[in-house]
């Protein structure tokens, strides 16, 4: 019996989306109220604060598959976003 407490808690603890393979927060959604997908090639689960760091202050890549991410709306600029990113033509 305690097994099934034990997965009840765990279902429970980040309920509604998936959780970072990054920090194991939730996901969370975009500012469009979609689930947040920071890769769009391979959908590998990173939460939105750990996409802003990874593309201000790391690599600026999945670290599944290696894809540069795109910049999604309502994220900052950063040096080396494509020209087109600047203006409001976001990822959603």
């Amino acid at each position: 019996m305690e097994n099934e407490g034990e997965t009840e808690l765990k279902s429970t603890k980040h309920i509604g989306g998936q959780v970072c393979q990054i920090c194991s927060d939730n996901i969370g959604t975009t500012l469009d109220c979609e689930p947040f997908v920071a890769c769009s090639v391979c959908a590998f689960p990173v939460c939105r604060p750990c996409y802003e760091y990874e593309r201000k202050d790391g690599n600026q890549s999945c670290p599944q598959c290696k894809t540069k991410y795109k910049r999604h709306k309502g994220s900052p600029p950063i040096h080396g976003d494509e020209v087109e990113d600047a203006d409001a033509e976001d990822v959603a």
